[in-house]
């Protein structure tokens, strides 16, 4: 088996054709290699996403975008997060919202979690006590959030998403929204 070609990137990447690496609010994609002799090899990165989306950074903008996988060290941290209360609810609609997006757009797995903690949490609380759900497109990106969430757990751990799902929601169900 030939050993995977290595793409030039600046010496804080170190990153090889077929490595994953997680690019924010696209979630993980495939190092590829770039044809031999490209010029653009020496200035651009390639990411494949299993989605079939291919993103082509600059290497100044990878260093910025781009990170590993998370580890199980981050992991004991995102179930912490999932774990934690959830963030009272004050800030205007508006403010909450971008807040929401800013998280899910960085694509940090604590960032995540704490968007899925919340929306999960708010969720059931809007259930139990017959109040007012999230807004549409809040709950959608509740749910892009929990996605790329569980891709990352499942793809660090070698599991299915579905489990990787399920422990999320045990995280934040085991602790709080018990009846």
């Amino acid at each position: 088996m030939k050993p995977a070609p290595h793409v030039s990137v600046p010496p804080a990447l170190r990153l090889k054709a077929g490595d994953l690496v997680v690019y924010g609010s696209h979630g993980i994609g495939r190092v590829e290699p770039h044809p031999s002799g490209a010029r653009a090899a020496r200035e651009t990165i390639s990411l494949v996403f299993e989605s079939g989306l291919r993103v082509t950074l600059p290497l100044a903008r990878a260093r910025d975008a781009l990170r590993s996988l998370s580890d199980e060290r981050e992991l004991e941290d995102v179930r912490d997060t999932l774990g934690a209360e959830m963030r009272p609810q004050i800030e205007p609609w508006a403010r909450r919202h971008r807040s929401i997006q800013d998280k899910v757009a960085a694509g940090r797995a604590t960032g995540l979690a704490e968007v899925v903690r919340d929306g999960l949490q708010s969720e059931r609380l809007a259930s139990a006590t017959k109040g007012r759900a999230a807004a549409p497109s809040e709950r959608e990106l509740y749910a892009r959030a929990r996605a790329l969430l569980a891709a990352e757990i499942a793809t660090s751990r070698g599991i299915e998403v579905a489990e990787a799902d399920a422990w999320i929601v045990e995280q934040v169900v085991g602790v709080h929204l018990q009846p």
